[in-house]
Parts: structure tokens; C-alpha cells; sequence
């Protein structure tokens, strides 16, 4: 295995390019939120900010076109790429949506969408011309330190976390109304202690993440398959849709910093 690192910052690209798609047509489908009495309308979102923005006021009423404009740029970056002219143009443009819609939809961010902000700004910083190869490994290098430290912030503050160690947290997470899904959770129930093994088994995954970059191959990438296993069964019972294309995004550039390790 031998991944060349601007193939890989490609692929990358177009996968984070793709979170950021989902992320668009979901606010889309969720426009009636930026209406008024809804949870991101301008006049919450002001008084959430230090001073007054100037973006916010050129922003107001106009969400939805620029979520539009994110959708197209975000499906040319997908189709071209980073190192064609267009799809560059293309991959910016969705990033600028990105940032504005950050400072117009303040609340309600995530992991995932921080995570797709970074690698988008790595792909852009690595692919402005002139290109240099330099660059384009200290992206992939950086994109795939950023993956590391976040499985294993993530599991080490489920380790300090006592309703994590006590086995209830996944059960009591996969209950609520706004993440869970009422089937996946009637089934964890009756399985003896499934909640227990199910938060132990996240935990000790994410927080071991690291030690599989020093290993061989295939325990790179067994350990890459069961991760985004776990990115997938998040899709799918927790309605985390972005997870399912942020993190594994950044896959090619761990394997390739794997192999430098190598």
C-alpha cells in the first residue's frame, strides 16, 4: 500500500465537499427554522454574538439563496476536485458558505461540521497554485493529526465521564426523541448488558485509535473499517448524517501518514 499524497487529498476533498453538501440540504430542508420564533432567526442569532456583524445583516433573508449557492459549489468540488481551476473556485465558494453560515446559524454546530470547516481549509490552503508538493503533505499530515485527536478527545472524555463508565449513557442517548430511534433502542434493552458493551467498546476503540498508525497495514485498515461502521450506525439510529461523510473523509490522509510512520 503506497498512497500517493495528492490522490489522497483529492479523495478527500470530494468527501468533505460531500459533508458539506448533506449539511446544506439539510438546513434547506430545515428553512423553516431561519423563519421567525425559529431557532436560528436573525434576531436570536444577534444576541448570541459579542458585537454587532455587519455579515449578519447582509445575511438576513437571504439563507436560503446562499445555502443554494453552497449546494452548487459543493457539487462542483465533488465532480472536479481541488486541483482542477473550477473545482477550486468551486471548493472556496463552498467554504466561504460554510463560514457565513457559521456566523448566521451560531448554534446548533457540531463536531462534524468543525471537523469539514478544517479539511476544507487545509484542501484550500494546499491547492492554491502554485502547487507544491510540500504543502499538499502538510495538509494530509494535518487533516489526519486532526482525525487522531479527535477520537481521542472523544474517548478519553467518555472515560472521565461516569454515566459513560456506568454503561447507561448510549442507552439513555439512543432513547431521546431528538437521537435516538426507537426500535435500535427496544433492541439494546433486551440484550444484558448491550449499553454497557456497546459505551466500552466506543470508548476503548476511540481512545486505542492512535496505536493502530503504528501497526501494520491491516490494522490500519481494519481499524479505519470499524470506524466508519460506527460513522454509519450513528447515520442511521442518531440521524448524524454529516458524521457519515466528515470523518471518513479524512481516511485517505490516514493512510498515508500511517505509511510514512511505516
Amino acid at each position: 500500500m503506497n498512497p500517493d499524497p495528492a490522490r489522497a487529498l483529492d479523495i478527500t476533498a470530494r468527501l468533505a465537499a460531500t459533508a458539506a453538501l448533506v449539511g446544506n440540504c439539510e438546513a434547506l430542508a430545515a428553512r423553516r427554522m431561519f423563519r421567525y420564533a425559529g431557532v436560528f432567526h436573525i434576531s436570536g442569532v444577534r444576541t448570541l454574538h459579542w458585537a454587532d456583524s455587519r455579515l449578519l445583516a447582509v445575511l438576513g433573508g437571504r439563507e436560503m439563496q446562499l445555502l443554494c449557492l453552497g449546494v452548487l459549489s459543493c457539487l462542483v468540488a465533488v465532480i472536479l476536485g481541488p486541483w482542477d481551476g473550477i473545482g477550486y473556485t468551486g471548493l472556496v465558494t463552498a467554504l466561504a458558505v460554510r463560514l457565513a453560515m457559521g456566523q448566521r446559524r451560531i448554534v446548533g454546530s457540531d463536531g462534524a461540521e468543525q471537523l469539514t470547516t478544517l479539511v476544507l481549509v487545509s484542501v484550500a490552503l494546499a491547492a492554491f497554485p502554485p502547487v507544491s508538493p510540500t504543502r499538499t503533505g502538510l495538509a494530509v499530515g494535518f487533516i489526519a493529526a486532526q482525525l487522531v485527536l479527535c477520537y481521542t478527545t472523544s474517548g478519553v472524555s467518555k472515560l472521565a465521564s461516569p454515566v459513560w463508565r456506568s454503561g447507561t449513557a448510549v442507552g439513555d442517548i439512543i432513547g431521546t426523541q431528538t437521537y435516538g430511534l426507537g426500535v435500535a433502542a427496544r433492541a439494546l434493552g433486551r440484550v444484558p448488558f448491550g449499553s454497557l458493551g456497546v459505551g466500552w467498546a466506543v470508548m476503548l476503540f476511540e481512545t486505542a485509535f492512535v496505536a493502530a498508525l503504528f501497526g501494520p497495514s491491516w490494522l490500519v485498515l481494519g481499524a479505519l473499517g470499524m470506524a466508519l461502521l460506527f460513522h454509519v450506525c450513528c447515520a442511521v439510529v442518531m440521524g448524524l448524517n454529516d458524521f457519515l461523510w466528515a470523518f471518513p473523509a479524512t481516511y485517505p490522509c490516514v493512510l498515508v501518514l500511517s505509511q510514512w510512520f511505516r
